[in-house]
């Protein structure tokens, strides 16, 4: 069973859980190319999926994107199933519709690996932008191009995190995460931001 990626009940020096959710970082998620099945945090699992209980278990990604708005669900579908041919980053912005109806935009960003990679899954972080996004955007995903030292820097942080997974360490633990949350907060700002570029 997979943990959160970024703990929010450890016991740390600062209220990492209350600038986690000031930061618009939501959670995290996993998926396995050979099982075809995706792993989400509770954060992840409550908005991808709508359904925080579902955290820790291989889904379908059916379910694990279930939230996804209708809207937006094709173009995300097939950009992620583009990205999985190749390998490499999927970095996408979307809407989700809850079960109560609300919406949120997400940045949704991570790396999966290529056919006949040695690496068997992939793994990525979700941001909650929608505080940033202005009302005049149009209503549709885009796709933003991870062109940036940010970007290149947020995706070897993920994989320092797992490659930490099986370290009892709490001290490298808390430093990843904290490298993760600031990368988060700096990534969340760019992408809706005027130096930000989108793909149509």
């Amino acid at each position: 069973m997979v943990v959160d990626a970024i703990k929010r009940t450890r016991g740390l020096p600062v209220d990492l859980s209350a600038a986690l959710d000031a930061s618009g970082v939501i959670g995290a998620w996993s998926w396995s190319p050979r099982s075809d099945r995706c792993i989400l945090d509770a954060g992840a699992a409550e908005v991808l999926a709508g359904d925080p209980g579902l955290v820790g278990r291989p889904l379908p990604l059916e379910i694990a994107r279930s939230c996804i708005h209708p809207e937006d669900r094709p173009a995300v579908v097939r950009h992620f199933q583009a990205v999985c041919e190749r390998g490499g980053l999927f970095v996408a912005e979307y809407r989700t519709l809850s079960p109560a109806g609300q919406v949120r935009w997400i940045l949704d960003r991570g790396r999966v690996p290529a056919a006949g990679s040695s690496r068997r899954t992939g793994h990525g972080l979700i941001l909650d932008v929608t505080d940033n996004r202005r009302d005049d955007e149009p209503e549709i995903p885009a796709q933003v191009e991870p062109l940036d030292a940010l970007s290149v820097a947020i995706d070897r942080a993920i994989e320092c995190r797992d490659a930490l997974g099986g370290v009892a360490d709490s001290e490298l633990q808390l430093l990843i995460d904290m490298l993760l949350l600031r990368l988060g907060q700096s990534i969340a700002k760019g992408a809706t931001g005027t130096g930000a570029r989108r793909a149509h």
